[in-house]
């Protein structure tokens, strides 16, 4: 009689973990630095920390390809560059899932906006960064991620009219610690050019990232 418990026991266990394993694995996959979405009617908070700014993030599910979101930044990098100075902003990220196969996906972005820096006079002007990634589910808990930025930034005051912008690379890590959390990196590197201002320098984006599936 022992037996037969401690195996309907042991049985029961087994079957209880695969169910896990299998909701875990079917569960919806989602991605904020990789290539998918978040899926339809579900929401994920986010903060993202590092260079050139500390971003705090809310992401809702509107179809099986489509999300969109908000995001406020406070800044201290000007424009992914090495100058210090701070700011504050906030985008409007809508994002497109144009592939899915299998392990391998394309997203597309576009984050329109405002920002401004703490300047005298202010430094105000509108934004709309946009951007592809090529994204590749390693396991159903581990995203990489490629990406190419086009940061954009047109500064309206002080005159005269600047427009600022230049083309990021680089890849993005992403680990789904459970279905709730997520942790990942975040990173860009290229030039960056000012209309106003002759020659390129180097901009780059290393940050952090925490999230949340609400």
């Amino acid at each position: 009689m022992r037996i037969a418990i401690a195996a309907a026991t042991v049985v029961a266990l087994a079957l209880s973990g695969e169910a896990r394993a299998q909701a875990r694995t079917t569960a919806p996959r989602y991605s904020l630095l990789g290539g998918t979405t978040v899926p339809r009617g579900e929401d994920v908070v986010s903060g993202e920390f590092g260079w050139p700014s500390a971003t705090f993030g809310f992401t809702h599910g509107m179809s099986p390809t489509t999300d969109i979101g908000i995001k406020f930044d406070l800044l201290y990098g000007v424009e992914y560059t090495t100058n210090t100075q701070f700011g504050i902003g906030i985008r409007v990220p809508l994002r497109l899932n144009l592939l899915r196969r299998d392990k391998v996906s394309v997203l597309v972005h576009v984050d329109p906006g405002i920002k401004m820096y703490s300047t005298s006079p202010v430094d105000f002007g509108l934004q709309w960064p946009i951007g592809v990634t090529l994204g590749y589910t390693a396991t159903p808990e581990f995203n990489v991620g490629f990406g190419v930025e086009l940061p954009m930034f047109l500064s309206v005051t002080p005159s005269p009219v600047a427009f600022i912008l230049g083309p990021l690379f680089g890849p993005a890590f992403e680990y789904h610690v459970d279905r709730q959390l997520t942790v990942g990196l975040n990173t860009r590197f290229g030039p960056i050019f000012d209309t106003a201002g002759g020659g390129g320098q180097f901009g780059f984006i290393t940050q952090m990232l925490l999230a949340y599936r609400l």
